[in-house]
């Protein structure tokens, strides 16, 4: 208050009113209009500093920025167990108390080749299949009585795809197209052992060997 009463008193030396007007009514008519003035200048002052930096500059750009993020999958089958010359499954025996051909392998038809096979783009899946041969007699004298071959079928079941070759194919195997991304148990399971039902050739005595051989990749 005695910067403003200073300021007052300034202004009031500096324009005196006439001799004929009532000095001190004239000097308190100028001193309130000056305050007055003050007081309204510092008010507006403390207005705009009171204000946040937003509002002070409501014409400031806000900087952003955009853009496009890109990555890829590349396709991608998971291992099957690998197979050694030693993994050998056992059918067991092929034939009944008669030397008949059964109808159905002894033991160890159903194989599990992996719990969660998957390939995560459409694949191909191979299956080559050979039939069942002696490995003790490679040519049979009678073999309108006997043979030394027996065929079968190959089922390959992989989630909801089931894959079925026979050992008897023209062309030993076949391929086929899985169009999606899948996952689930593949599993191989032989059936249905025969022999040239023509004649009803009975299979002669000694050891079998065949080959299931099983090729999956992405198309």
């Amino acid at each position: 208050m005695t910067i403003i009463s200073s300021f007052v008193r300034a202004m009031v030396a500096r324009n005196d009113p006439p001799s004929s007007l009532n000095l001190r009514a004239a000097d308190e008519f100028q001193e309130k209009i000056v305050r007055k003035t003050l007081i309204t200048a510092l008010v507006a002052g403390a207005a705009v500093y009171a204000l946040p930096a937003s509002a002070q500059n409501v014409n400031s750009a806000v900087p952003s920025a955009s853009m496009t993020i890109q990555t890829n999958i590349p396709g991608y089958c998971s291992a099957l167990a690998a197979q050694g010359p030693n993994d050998v499954v056992d059918l067991g025996s092929l034939t009944g108390a008669t030397g008949q051909l059964v109808d159905n392998f002894g033991q160890n038809a159903v194989k599990t080749l992996a719990s969660d096979y998957y390939c995560n783009a459409p694949s191909k899946v191979k299956i080559e299949v050979e039939p069942l041969k002696s490995t003790d007699v490679s040519t049979v004298s009678d073999s309108s009585s006997f043979t030394n071959r027996v065929d079968y079928t190959a089922l390959v079941n992989w989630g909801n795809e089931a894959l079925e070759v026979a050992s008897t194919e023209p062309t030993g195997f076949k391929e086929f197209d899985v169009g999606q991304a899948t996952i689930g148990e593949m599993k191989l399971t032989l059936s249905d052992p025969r022999v040239d039902g023509a004649h009803n050739l009975r299979p002669v005595a000694g050891e079998y060997a065949g080959k299931v051989t099983l090729t999956i990749s992405l198309n």
